[in-house]
């Protein structure tokens, strides 16, 4: 009788193979499951610290405002409306930074800065409303937010969200400003325009061209306001002509077009009808200054890293300006095409 014959090694292995995949379609259908190390954490890189950061100090000062249910009445509760606003504007940004990123379970509220020492943010997160913190430390949650943003313009890699950082740096200066204005308290300095002394890299051609142009009518118009009042507003368009046409000058020397065949300036531009009346000088003033403020912000996105706090601070002035003239604040000040009020 022949001896049984040793199956061949490769038979054995298959074999092997065929028990093995069996073995494991058993422990998964019962839900057993073999032990896999967790992924490793995302890394967050420039962009998503600062985000995260604007994002986390939105929510706080939502919170922080306590906002009414009501909205208050800017005539007989200013402080009320102004919170409210506050409130709003920081509900705004949060929608357009796309909220806070939830890192699942043992992860913190708090958003780390680029030293990774940002302390965790019990405020940072939507839920019951605390009880509203008074005027003076919300306008300084509002100067500290507002400064953060402002400098994290300087470090992103990706224009459009430092142009969005840009515009709610502006948002929460002023709000800062105006609520400090509404309970009496000492106001934060005004922002202050600081042109850049040599041309900043990413400034194109028609970029150029257009702030050139937009500085220069805008000193113009506030000439032709001044030239039909003889009061406080011609004291005011005065200042504000000379300041606009002092920065078409700089920006065209910047540019080496001063002089030329391509320097945008024109002798007049088109200005409204009916500027003798108040109001209508008014208008055109906020139109000027919000116009202005949209280019500046646009610049945030455009220009160098180095160059940005700078346009930042141009795009405060102007919307500042405009305030100042009567027009509201919005939630995202120069960017007319995400306005939100």
């Amino acid at each position: 009788m022949p001896s049984p014959r040793t199956p061949a090694p490769r038979a054995v292995r298959t074999a092997l193979a065929v028990a093995l995949v069996l073995v494991l379609s058993l422990l998964a259908g019962c839900g057993v499951r073999l032990e896999t190390p967790p992924p490793a954490p995302l890394v967050p890189d420039v962009n998503e610290v600062a985000r995260q950061r604007a994002s986390a100090d939105s929510v706080a000062l939502e919170v922080l405002a306590g906002a009414p249910v009501a909205p208050a009445d800017p005539a007989v509760d200013p402080v009320g409306a102004a919170r409210a606003d506050v409130a709003a504007a920081a509900s705004a940004h949060l929608d357009l930074l796309g909220g806070l990123y939830d890192a699942g379970p043992g992860a913190t509220a708090g958003t780390p800065g680029p030293d990774g020492d940002r302390p965790d943010s019990p405020a940072a997160t939507r839920g019951p409303t605390p009880a509203a913190a008074t005027p003076d430390a919300l306008v300084t949650a509002l100067t500290d937010a507002a400064s953060a943003a402002r400098a994290d313009t300087a470090t992103v890699t990706d224009g459009p969200l430092a142009r969005l950082l840009g515009s709610i740096a502006v948002s929460r200066s002023l709000a800062a400003a105006r609520l400090a204005a509404a309970a009496g308290l000492g106001a934060p300095s005004p922002p202050t325009v600081d042109l850049p002394g040599e041309r900043p890299d990413g400034l194109t051609d028609a970029d150029l061209s257009a702030i050139v142009a937009a500085e220069d009518s805008a000193g113009y118009g506030y000439e032709v306001v001044a030239a039909k009042h003889a009061d406080e507003v011609r004291r005011r368009a005065g200042e504000r002509a000379v300041a606009h046409r002092s920065r078409a000058q700089t920006w065209a020397e910047l540019g080496e077009v001063d002089g030329t065949g391509l320097d945008p300036r024109r002798v007049a531009y088109a200005v409204p009808g009916g500027l003798e009346d108040p109001a209508a000088a008014a208008a055109l003033a906020q139109s000027l200054e919000t116009a202005l403020a949209a280019h500046y912000t646009s610049l945030v996105a455009d220009v160098a890293a180095d160059a940005r706090p700078a346009m930042v601070d141009a795009a405060a002035e102007a919307t500042q300006q405009a305030v100042a003239w009567g027009a509201s604040l919005p939630a995202l000040p120069g960017m007319p095409d995400q306005s939100a009020g």
